[in-house]
């Protein structure tokens, strides 16, 4: 294993796909507040690292798709009750799912992070960036698949006078978003909302934008209800973050563990060609695609795509 190194505003602009020297002087405060330190592994240990990834997946996961609606109810119903016993604080809202595990994917390879809790650290960056780039000129957010509500809240925090509306089809999740209003005064309300079958009657508020996170990855490829529905209601901008899987490269030894693991488990498939027709159409054009090469042990939930209706 190689001494600590540093994810520092070079590396990080680099990820993004900015350049150099432009990041915002906010977010770059963020970078050198916590220093993303990290180990790179030899030639030995990725070769260990990747073997023991494969194994994992050999043994098998769980798909994802609408039977399992009652898992995602029970998860963010515990975490509605660990914010309630908290007093509302607003670290209860960490997913647990993100930042749980040393072993990440960095630009390619294996990194081990030093960082307590390294991928939320990152994101929590990262989302900074995401939200002073693409969001900040929303007259109200909407963020579809909301669950524990740590983005609206970090996103209220930024932009304390733009309304929220967070949709979820677990009603825990709706709570929770409605006692972040509540509770700390944040212009944030819930709302519930089934990707499958989206509410016909539904109307963004004019100069509205959308936001997925790691959200859309369990409809696997039944994005299209979806879809239509944006394009109907036509918000003005829509950003996902969320596993791509045409982004990688099955050449790749490293990418193609991650591929394995997104097909076996049926993540989200086939929404970017289909926006590509859609901006080859005329219909939208993008504003980013962007792959971070980031993620944690079995594949990649940060890829950035941002369009608008035309």
């Amino acid at each position: 294993m190689s001494p600590q190194q540093r994810l520092g505003q070079k590396e990080f602009e680099v990820a993004v796909g900015i350049p150099a020297g432009s990041l915002d002087e906010r977010t770059k405060a963020l970078l050198e507040k916590t220093p993303l330190l990290f180990s790179a592994l030899d030639d030995q240990a990725q070769a260990a690292a990747r073997a023991n990834v494969a194994e994992d997946i050999d043994r098998g996961f769980t798909v994802v798709g609408e039977h399992r609606a009652s898992i995602w109810r029970d998860a963010w119903q515990d975490h509605l009750d660990d914010f309630i016993g908290s007093g509302h604080a607003l670290e209860a809202l960490n997913p647990r799912f993100v930042g749980g595990t040393v072993l990440l994917r960095w630009q390619g390879a294996y990194i081990e992070g030093v960082t307590e809790r390294f991928e939320l650290a990152f994101l929590e960056i990262f989302r900074d960036w995401l939200f002073r780039t693409y969001l900040a000129d929303a007259s109200h957010l909407y963020e579809f698949g909301s669950g524990s509500a740590f983005n609206v809240a970090a996103y209220a925090k930024l932009y304390p006078q733009t309304s929220i509306t967070a949709l979820d089809w677990a009603p825990a999740a709706v709570k929770i978003a409605d006692l972040l209003g509540e509770r700390h005064g944040m212009k944030i309300s819930g709302r519930r909302f089934d990707f499958f079958a989206p509410e016909s009657g539904f109307e963004f508020a004019p100069n509205s934008s959308v936001l997925t996170m790691c959200a859309l990855e369990q409809v696997g490829d039944r994005f299209q209800p979806f879809l239509d529905f944006l394009l109907a209601k036509r918000p003005q901008r829509v950003v996902h973050v969320e596993p791509m899987l045409e982004l990688y490269d099955p050449d790749l030894p490293h990418d193609a563990l991650a591929i394995r693991y997104h097909q076996q488990r049926k993540y989200l498939s086939g929404l970017l060609p289909h926006l590509r027709s859609l901006e080859k159409a005329g219909s939208i054009r993008f504003l980013k695609v962007q792959r971070l090469k980031f993620g944690s042990r079995f594949h990649e939930c940060f890829s950035v795509v941002a369009w608008e209706p035309v």
